[in-house]
């Protein structure tokens, strides 16, 4: 019975070659003839350890240098603050959330419907928008982005005892939402005056 060895994968056979003393055309050829399911790989990979490792140590000039302090600058205002991806609307809790209810004149569930996604971004007039910016610190833009984002996994910021599964929370208008917290006529009419 003879014993045969498995086949080398392409990791073990790159790993052999580079622990030969020499790269020479002869070892390549060699390694080649010895696996040529393999051979594009081991001509590029000669060719990349052939290749020096020089570094420009020159740095960068003045002129390049300015120029990725634009881009960065340009890409930090763009940004929201706090992580990249973080939801801004998470901020509206606490002093913040109670905050802004005070200062647009409504119930705090009202906020909450707001934090959690439940309004929908198209209903709520920019006046608001605007507000929700100053509150939070960015950009009306990223608001509404955020608030346009599916309610979906919002409600597991809160538990409940039910006797049924979870079902996916609906978006509603902003309008509706004023309704459900008991806001007055007249204060849903300045509030939904786009000022």
């Amino acid at each position: 019975m003879t014993a045969t060895n498995p086949p080398l994968t392409l990791d073990a056979v790159l790993d052999l070659f580079q622990m030969e003393e020499l790269h020479d055309g002869h070892v390549l050829a060699r390694y080649v003839a010895a696996h040529p399911q393999f051979a594009l790989q081991l001509i590029d990979f000669s060719r990349l350890i052939a290749t020096p490792d020089t570094e420009d140590e020159g740095g960068l000039t003045a002129t390049e240098q300015s120029r990725i302090d634009a881009a960065w600058i340009t890409h930090q205002a763009a940004r929201p603050q706090g992580a990249t991806g973080a939801d801004p609307l998470v901020r509206l809790s606490g002093d913040v959330g109670k905050a802004l209810a005070v200062k647009l004149g409504v119930p705090r569930q009202v906020i909450t419907c707001i934090r959690e996604h439940r309004v929908l971004a198209s209903s709520v007039p920019a006046s608001v928008t605007r507000e929700l910016s100053v509150a939070l610190g960015v950009p009306q833009a990223h608001v509404i982005a955020a608030m346009a984002r599916s309610p979906a996994g919002m409600a597991a910021t809160r538990s409940y005892k039910s006797d049924g599964p979870p079902r996916p929370v609906a978006q509603t208008t902003f309008e509706q939402v004023l309704k459900d917290a008991g806001v007055s006529e007249a204060d849903r009419v300045r509030l939904l005056a786009d000022a």
